[in-house]
C-alpha cells in the first residue's frame, strides 16, 4: 500500500523533487524551495538521466529519488525527467512516457496525489532499468546506443561550426563529464578528438574530390584559418593537405 508522508527538510534550490522511500513504498514532495543537489548524483552516477521533448508534456525538470530505510543516502538511485526547449527527435519506450505524463499531469493538480506519485515513480523504477538495458552500448560504462547516434549525427552534422562539447552532452541527457566520461568508453577517444579526426577525413574527402581551395576547405571542415588547418592535417596525416592533394591524384 501507497501512503504519503511528510518530506524532509533538504536544501539546494533547483529541482521539484519527489522522495520514494523503498521500504514503505510512501512518497513525499519537495518543492523547489527544497530540492536535492543534481549534480551530485549525476557524479556518483547514480542517476539515469530521460530528457522529454516539447511534446511530451513537461513544465519543468523533475526529480525522483529512490531511498532506503530512513537513509537520506542515494545510493538507491534516481531519475531525473529533463525538459528539453527544443524538439529533438526524442523517443522514449511508451511505458515510459505515459507514466512520465501521469507524474506531470498530478503536479500541475492544486493538491498532487502522493500515493499515485509514488506508485507511478515505483513502476518507472522497474521499467527504466530494463529499458536502459534494452539500449546500453556494449561496453559498461559507455553511451547507450540512441546517445551514441545521437552525438555521432550532432557533430556530424556540424563539422563546419563550432560547438562546446556541453551542446552534444545536453542533446544525449548528460552532463559534460559523465557524458566525456561515456563517449570515450564507447568510442575509445574523448569526443574533441573523435570531431577533429573527423574533420580530417572530411578535409582528405573534399581533397580527392574537389577542387575547392585549401582555405574553403578549410572553413567546410570548422576550421578558422588555413594556417590551423595545415597544421593539424600535418600533424595527423604526416604531410601537408596540398602534397597529401598531389600525392592522391
Amino acid at each position: 500500500m501507497y501512503r504519503a508522508e511528510t518530506a524532509c527538510p533538504v536544501r539546494i534550490p533547483q529541482t521539484p523533487t519527489l522522495v520514494i522511500d523503498l521500504a514503505q513504498r510512501s512518497a513525499a514532495l519537495e518543492r523547489p524551495s527544497e530540492g536535492i543537489q543534481v549534480q551530485a548524483l549525476r557524479d556518483r552516477l547514480a542517476l539515469t538521466e530521460i530528457v522529454l521533448g516539447p511534446d511530451d508534456g513537461a513544465d519543468n525538470d523533475l526529480l525522483l529519488v529512490y531511498r532506503t530505510v530512513g537513509a537520506a543516502d542515494p545510493g538507491a538511485g534516481a531519475i531525473l525527467f529533463r525538459r528539453a526547449l527544443t524538439h529533438t527527435d526524442i523517443v522514449h519506450p511508451p511505458a515510459v512516457r505515459s507514466l512520465a505524463q501521469v507524474l506531470f499531469d498530478t503536479l500541475r493538480t492544486d493538491a498532487p496525489n502522493a500515493s499515485l506519485m509514488a506508485h507511478v515513480a515505483m513502476a518507472l523504477r522497474a521499467i527504466v532499468p530494463a529499458a536502459s538495458r534494452e539500449d546500453t552500448g556494449a561496453v559498461r560504462g559507455g553511451l547507450a546506443n540512441w546517445q551514441e547516434r545521437r552525438a555521432l549525427a550532432f557533430m556530424e552534422q556540424r563539422l563546419d561550426q563550432s560547438f562546446p562539447v556541453a551542446d552534444v552532452a545536453d542533446a544525449c541527457g548528460l552532463s559534460v563529464n559523465h557524458f566525456s566520461r561515456a563517449f570515450r568508453r564507447s568510442l575509445g577517444k574523448p569526443p574533441h578528438r573523435w570531431l577533429l579526426d573527423r574533420r580530417i577525413d572530411r578535409a582528405r574527402e573534399l581533397l580527392q574530390t574537389t577542387e575547392l581551395s585549401l582555405a574553403d576547405i578549410a572553413l567546410a571542415c570548422g576550421f578558422a584559418e588555413q594556417s590551423h588547418f595545415t597544421r593539424v592535417f600535418t600533424r595527423l596525416v604526416g604531410m601537408p593537405p596540398g602534397a597529401w592533394r598531389r600525392a592522391a591524384e
